[in-house]
């Protein structure tokens, strides 16, 4: 069984370690967090340590583990893929084996899609990309860090680096998004975006009401 350090100690990061922990032959040995952020960290998570960068290159050196980067911000995320990847470190994927995929997925390194996530044939995903509750149409393609979360991509759709596309957003077939692209929850993509746009709808405003007082049905 493969020894792997995760990167982050958040709600992500909890999320992550358990999918490995029950889904994969990999053994988490150890969480990862900045070494300016050690003494505000919590010293284990799961029973396993948590340790700053510089201990974990001592402790659990490249040719000992795999690391896998479980940070959902995108730049952040980034940042740290190039700095393990300069350290020497190689990187642990997950798909989990209750998602819908084929066999000729093409995914690159650190890549994380979750039980609920659907995706069809001749699609290719980038680097550090995170797929959770994603469908993914037949012929995508998904820059390296990018975050997809519960988003519904049509075929051909080609999604540029370091994107972030939300909850019940969507987009037309053969579109293409461009690098740096926020798409904000329930935003429908019909055509091709420019590089850093940023997609949002007007919030929907909130009335309090007593829900005895609404008639749902007559």
């Amino acid at each position: 069984m493969k020894q792997i350090v995760i990167y982050g100690v958040g709600k992500m990061a909890e999320f992550i370690y358990y999918s490995f922990r029950y889904d994969s032959n990999y053994d988490v040995v150890a969480f990862c967090v900045d070494d300016d952020y050690l003494e505000t960290s919590q010293k284990t998570l799961f029973d396993c340590p948590v340790l700053g960068f510089t201990d974990i290159l001592q402790h659990f050196p490249p040719d000992v583990c795999l690391l896998h980067i479980a940070v959902g911000r995108n730049s952040a995320r980034q940042a740290i893929f190039e700095k393990v990847q300069e350290a020497g470190y190689s990187f642990a994927n997950y798909i989990c084996s209750k998602a819908n995929v084929w066999p000729d997925l093409a995914i690159g390194r650190n890549v994380f899609i979750d039980q609920a996530s659907v995706i069809h044939p001749h699609v290719v995903i980038g680097d550090n990309c995170m797929l959770i509750a994603a469908r993914i149409g037949h012929h995508c393609s998904i820059g390296s860090h990018s975050l997809l979360s519960g988003t519904s991509l049509a075929g051909n759709v080609t999604v540029g680096d370091c994107c972030f596309l939300g909850i019940n957003s969507g987009a037309k077939e053969s579109v293409r998004i461009g690098k740096h692209n926020i798409v904000g929850a329930g935003c429908f993509i019909s055509k091709n975006t420019k590089d850093g746009a940023l997609i949002y709808q007007e919030r929907t405003v909130q009335k309090t009401v007593l829900s005895k007082n609404v008639v749902l049905f007559k």
